[in-house]
């Protein structure tokens, strides 16, 4: 019971931190580790994925998970691992990055 609220918890605060860089999730999942997101309009996963690997933070572009490679704007977050101080500001100069 723990360890569920604390993913809940990381769920609730991941959902909100990322809101603020434009990335919505695409359901709020009951349970679990992960997040699907969308992305801002007109980035792409694996350009923004790219973008943090350079700076040591690896994250997981939705077309990793995707047999039709539909999913390029869509990312797939472990909430577990979202406390890592790196996370967000990486993501958010990925964001602004230009397309690689």
């Amino acid at each position: 019971e723990t360890l569920r609220r604390r993913l809940a918890r990381a769920r609730r605060e991941g959902a909100e931190r990322l809101g603020a860089l434009g990335i919505r999730p695409w359901l709020m999942p009951r349970g679990g580790f992960y997040l699907w997101c969308a992305l801002p309009e007109g980035q792409n996963a694996a350009d923004i994925a790219r973008a943090a690997l350079r700076e040591g933070v690896v994250l997981a572009p939705g077309d990793v998970f995707s047999v039709s490679h539909t999913a390029s704007h869509f990312m797939r977050f472990n909430v577990a691992q979202m406390g890592d101080a790196r996370v967000f500001p990486v993501l958010q100069r990925a964001l602004a990055a230009p397309a690689a």
